[in-house]
């Protein structure tokens, strides 16, 4: 497959990625490796009133999505990109807007609000939503 090929199969940024099961969000490198990025679509994919502890739990409790069953916890940088590229799939007025990462820093849990962008440590028994995503390294499709 040449690499016009494969560049051509990845949507636009914020589109729908039907062969990936969610919307298509941008890239980032995770442990040195671009990978695509995908978010599954829509508040309805939201997991509401979850506690820190229970994030990656959530997700994995989930199951398949759209034909995919290796949804994850987002890291903050996902959530991030997806503030940036799509933050229309996310609720965004209110404490329904604040979305939980899995990363941490000096042990505080990270959140993004996406009513205005802010990322924030919380306490760790504050319950927020939890969107699930998954990641393809680029270079494998």
């Amino acid at each position: 497959m040449s690499t016009t090929e494969t560049i051509s199969r990845v949507p636009t940024i914020g589109q729908i990625w039907p062969e990936q099961g969610g919307i298509y969000i941008g890239q980032r490198l995770i442990d040195g490796a671009a990978h695509h990025i995908i978010v599954a679509a829509g508040i309805e994919s939201d997991i509401e009133k979850v506690e820190f502890k229970n994030v990656d739990k959530a997700v994995a409790g989930v199951g398949e999505i759209n034909g995919h069953a290796d949804w994850r916890a987002p890291e903050q940088e996902d959530l991030m990109l997806a503030y940036i590229n799509a933050p229309e799939q996310f609720v965004r007025e209110g404490w329904d807007s604040v979305y939980w990462s899995r990363s941490e820093h000096h042990d505080w849990p990270w959140a993004v609000d996406f009513e205005g962008g802010s990322v924030r440590h919380y306490v760790r028994n504050d319950e927020f939503r939890v969107r699930p995503f998954r990641s393809i390294v680029a270079s494998s499709i």
